[in-house]
């Protein structure tokens, strides 16, 4: 006789916990997305009139399009390092872990610290790298548009590189020896193994690797701040910038409710595209 699965009762406070934690804030969201506020307790409907002025405005598209761009490099350079390191520490490390304990110290300096670091070392008198490129000729400018992205870009490398050194670590773990004993007999080349076992068993963890990435990635706020204030002029303002300054300076709320809005239906096809994408990968 089947008995019957009552386990699912115990989730239902936590359950009900989470909905209630995610819903209020996204129900608030929305209902000042479609009104405007006037001295911050009267609302007047206005509809589609936040969502219009923001998809007109250039400011958004280009706030957007600077936080796609950061995006897509930032974790480029992050993921194909960290398999790398992943794979180095596996193959030629005999304790990887250790070196995982270390490598794992800038995932735990908080954000404000990094971008608090990171702005000091790059000054040419004081800074480390600042000093090092002054010493070889090149002088670090954040008042010039193309060091400040830089700047950002190998800090934002230098955080977040090492979660993936871990994830890509873990699954390498996770592969079963024969595979390699059994590719090694077969005179497999390197780049073989690589390609047709290490990637392979890799995708689900690069996968949870690039969902909490992007999500982070998109949006940045704290340590682009710390370095450049969203400058020169507005060539290092991302999307979630442009959000806080609507809502915290302008407090403009039914404008910034549908920035919000739109970064949260930008992000969540992403999540949801990589999540059943993960989910195939473990159904194969």
């Amino acid at each position: 006789m089947q008995q019957k699965n009552k386990a699912w009762l115990f989730l239902v406070p936590s359950a009900a916990l989470l909905m209630t934690i995610g819903f209020a804030p996204l129900l608030t969201m929305l209902n000042y997305s479609v009104q405007d506020s006037f001295a911050g307790d009267q609302f007047f409907w206005v509809g589609s009139h936040w969502y219009e002025k923001s998809l007109h405005s250039p400011a958004f598209w280009g706030a957007l399009g600077r936080t796609v761009l950061f995006t897509v490099l930032s974790l480029s350079i992050q993921i194909v390092l960290g398999i790398y390191i992943a794979r180095k520490l596996y193959h030629v490390q005999k304790n990887g872990e250790a070196f995982l304990c270390f490598l794992a110290l800038p995932l735990l300096t908080p954000w404000i610290v990094v971008g608090f670091v990171w702005r000091h070392a790059m000054d040419a008198k004081a800074g480390l790298i600042g000093a090092m490129g002054a010493f070889s000729g090149v002088t670090p400018d954040l008042n010039s548009v193309a060091w400040v992205w830089t700047t950002i870009i190998l800090m934002d490398v230098w955080h977040w590189t090492s979660l993936t050194v871990i994830l890509c670590f873990a699954g390498y773990v996770s592969i079963p020896k024969p595979y390699f004993q059994a590719a090694q007999i077969d005179g497999a080349s390197t780049w073989a193994i690589f390609r047709y076992i290490e990637l392979p068993k890799l995708k689900r963890v690069l996968i949870i690797a690039l969902l909490l990435r992007i999500a982070d990635s998109l949006m940045i706020y704290t340590e682009p701040l710390m370095i450049s204030r969203g400058g020169p002029h507005v060539s290092s303002t991302f999307f979630s910038q442009e959000l806080i300054k609507t809502a915290m300076l302008e407090f403009n709320l039914g404008e910034a409710g549908a920035l919000s809005v739109c970064y949260l239906m930008l992000v969540v096809p992403i999540s949801w595209i990589l999540y059943r994408h993960m989910r195939g990968q473990d159904g194969a």
